[in-house]
């Protein structure tokens, strides 16, 4: 990740969802929502919430954040850090737009946005149908960044691991109780089943698909829409496929978390499964 100096507040991760030709923006002075009139905050622990209106008050942050936390662990056996993390819902999208820009200059952002800023995380969601696939996306990058801070996580691995989040089919019952459900075959973005079409079909180049590919990437920036399903497609094969390819996932997960070096997964996985591409392409046929 980024450095981050003392006076400046820096977005050290920007996910898919706002994807910008951004440059640094330097934070000086100005309310932020837990100063501004007519913002009501939860706390939870580590996790504080700003919400606008009553009209997004009601989006259960912290259970979903819970669910996010513990599907992520159960498929990796990660042993997720402590999150210290502010989440902004925004019912009002100039209000949104004014406080991201904040951070970030450029393109206008997307509806959700990750900050890396200090020791604390920011989130920024403006409120549409899509809000809670969009806040288990962004809490999934909170919650990868609180656990590795400094390791760089690889990029495919941090976007990949998000895009499988938003696919956590989460619903909240009257009494309360947070029901969760992965449904890979309900892809909520038509283009990710265009690519894994693509993907399996003789039309795309075999180096398109290879692991090796994701890995050289530095900056989300340069991530195309292939790429980012791409990346989904990998991680849902390290979580989701055969045992093997599992297990290698999750060692690989395990040594992030050591002061040692680290090969590229895909040469682990490649020593270990010499057909790695053919089990690839088969779990998605």
């Amino acid at each position: 990740m980024n450095s981050v100096t003392k006076s400046t507040c820096i977005s050290a991760s920007i996910s898919r969802r706002n994807l910008l030709q951004c440059t640094v923006a330097t934070v000086c002075g100005g309310l932020i929502p837990s100063q501004s009139k007519g913002f009501q905050s939860v706390s939870i622990a580590n996790i504080r919430v700003f919400a606008e209106s009553n009209k997004v008050r009601t989006i259960p942050v912290h259970a979903t954040c819970d669910v996010v936390m513990q599907y992520i662990r159960r498929h990796t056996a990660v042993r997720f850090a402590k999150c210290e993390l502010d989440v902004h819902l925004f019912s009002s999208k100039q209000q949104y737009l004014r406080f991201v820009k904040r951070f970030v200059r450029g393109d206008e952002p997307r509806r959700s946005t990750f900050i890396q800023s200090g020791n604390r995380q920011r989130i920024a969601v403006y409120v549409t149908p899509a809000v809670q696939q969009d806040l288990q996306h962004e809490l999934c990058h909170a919650l990868l960044h609180s656990t590795f801070r400094s390791i760089r996580i690889p990029l495919w691995i941090d976007e990949g691991l998000a895009e499988c989040s938003e696919l956590l089919h989460v619903t909240n019952s009257a009494m309360g109780v947070v029901q969760v459900k992965y449904t890979p075959s309900s892809l909520s973005h038509p283009e990710y089943r265009k690519h894994v079409q693509l993907m399996t079909s003789a039309r795309v180049l075999p180096d398109q698909c290879r692991l090796e590919s994701l890995e050289q990437h530095r900056n989300s920036l340069h991530m195309s829409w292939h790429d980012y399903a791409m990346s989904w497609a990998w991680s849902h094969f390290g979580l989701h496929g055969p045992t093997p390819v599992q297990r290698e996932f999750q060692n690989y997960l395990g040594k992030l978390g050591t002061p040692q070096p680290v090969p590229p997964l895909s040469s682990e996985m490649r020593q270990r499964i010499p057909d790695l591409d053919r089990r690839f392409k088969a779990f998605f046929s």
